[in-house]
């Protein structure tokens, strides 16, 4: 298992694109994490903050499962995290790449 703080050790190959995303919200997050294939529960559970999980069958008491949290206040300075937090994911699942991901994030 890596540590929670592994995914700061992602270098970002076009980093500047980080620039255009960021205003997403917590909805334009969820959204982004479902079409990047992660389960998000409908109604994002209890509180201000939505878990993102690995898949529909993790269950959420297992926090190896959560892939990402996001809150529902999103600061621009948090974007780089949570685009490094998901493709740390992305790259250790073999799930989608950083390419992937900027096309999700419609940025590129």
């Amino acid at each position: 298992m890596s540590s929670p703080d592994a995914y700061r050790g992602v270098k970002l190959k076009t980093g500047h694109l980080v620039d255009q995303v960021k205003n997403l919200n917590q909805t334009e997050w969820v959204t982004v994490c479902r079409k990047l294939g992660l389960f998000v529960p409908d109604g994002f559970g209890k509180g201000s903050h939505c878990a993102v999980y690995k898949s529909e069958s993790c269950p959420p008491e297992d926090s190896s499962c959560c892939v990402v949290t996001l809150p529902q206040s999103i600061y621009p300075n948090f974007q780089r995290d949570l685009i490094k937090k998901l493709l740390f994911y992305g790259i250790q699942t073999g799930t989608f790449t950083e390419d992937d991901l900027w096309k999700v994030l419609r940025v590129k």
